[in-house]
């Protein structure tokens, strides 16, 4: 039988429980940490970045299994960011929040991006699944994507038709993100603190989690 994917909006409850049902090299992974974070750890560090921006939270049952943070850094920009539960991995659970996120109406002519690591080939599964293309990178070692969204529903047919958006396929469960920001008129990237957490406002709200 098909499991039922509910989209609700986040709560620190529910984004307790999916930071718990996380493996501590995933964590790891997610927040730039060395060794094994734990997660309660993590939780009392970075809970409120995890609740940022819009956040929707993915349930199967009572179970919190995904989460999607879009937040704002720039005049019609936003970034765009996933956690999955390790166990919720290849289920579609991205693509079902993501999928949420793009096809709002309200979002209209919005431009989301998104980072990944080189190398994280279910990452970019997912971000070129829902339109997303390659754009120039400024962090070594990550590859950047983007979408403007289109303005009416006529751009949306004009997307399908010539084959911008896809459906996303089994894998596609994670983006690793780095830390942004923008201002008017241009990009402005600030340092993503390698070697350590990345704790701008902007950069933890996105909570993106890349393929072990």
């Amino acid at each position: 039988m098909t499991a039922v994917i509910i989209v609700e909006p986040a709560t620190a409850e529910t984004v307790e429980r999916l930071v718990r049902a996380c493996s501590v090299e995933s964590l790891a992974w997610r927040f730039t940490l060395p060794g094994r974070p734990d997660p309660e750890w993590v939780l009392v560090r970075y809970r409120a970045f995890l609740l940022a921006g819009t956040a929707l939270v993915a349930k199967i049952g009572d179970a919190p299994v995904g989460l999607v943070n879009l937040v704002p850094d720039g005049d019609g920009r936003a970034e765009l960011g996933v956690l999955v539960a390790d166990a919720w991995h290849r289920r579609g659970i991205a693509s079902t929040l993501v999928r949420r996120l793009v096809e709002d109406p309200c979002r209209a002519g919005w431009t989301l991006h998104a980072s990944v690591r080189i190398g994280n080939a279910a990452a970019e599964g997912l971000l070129r699944a829902h339109g997303f293309g390659p754009v120039p990178a400024f962090e070594r070692g990550e590859k950047e994507f983007e979408r403007v969204l289109p303005t009416s529903m006529t751009g949306v047919m004009k997307e399908v038709v010539g084959g911008g958006i896809g459906e996303a396929g089994a894998g596609a469960d994670g983006v690793q993100r780095r830390a942004a920001a923008a201002d008017t008129g241009r990009r402005r990237y600030g340092p993503a603190g390698r070697g350590g957490p990345r704790e701008r406002a902007a950069g933890l709200a996105a909570a993106l989690l890349p393929r072990r």
